[in-house]
């Protein structure tokens, strides 16, 4: 078992995703890949606490939306919204939505 926690990385980008897994798989976090927004939703009522990443633009579900269903639902996890598209009012939306921070890629 690691020590850091789980951290849900949500992004289509296989190769983002890996990448996001290495890094905070070598800093001793237990890391769980999904590559929609709609599959991690699906998972969501039976998940251990933790933190969840998530990429702003997918199909689908994008990271906003995700963001809004979760910040309205029941089930209240820190989300952290990363993005190679970022913007001031992008993030400032995300931050009214309840991220708990907003990183570029």
């Amino acid at each position: 078992m690691s020590q850091g926690g789980k951290v849900y990385v949500i992004d289509d980008d296989p190769a983002m995703r890996d990448s996001l897994e290495f890094l905070l798989g070598s800093a001793g976090f237990d890391v769980r890949l999904y590559d929609s927004g709609q599959v991690f939703l699906d998972e969501l009522a039976e998940l251990e606490t933790g933190c969840v990443v998530t990429d702003v633009r997918m199909p689908g579900i994008d990271g906003m939306e995700l963001l809004r269903r979760m910040s309205s639902g029941m089930r209240k996890l820190p989300v952290i919204v990363m993005t190679g598209h970022g913007d001031v009012p992008l993030a400032v939306e995300a931050m009214k939505l309840g991220a708990l921070d907003f990183l570029e890629k």
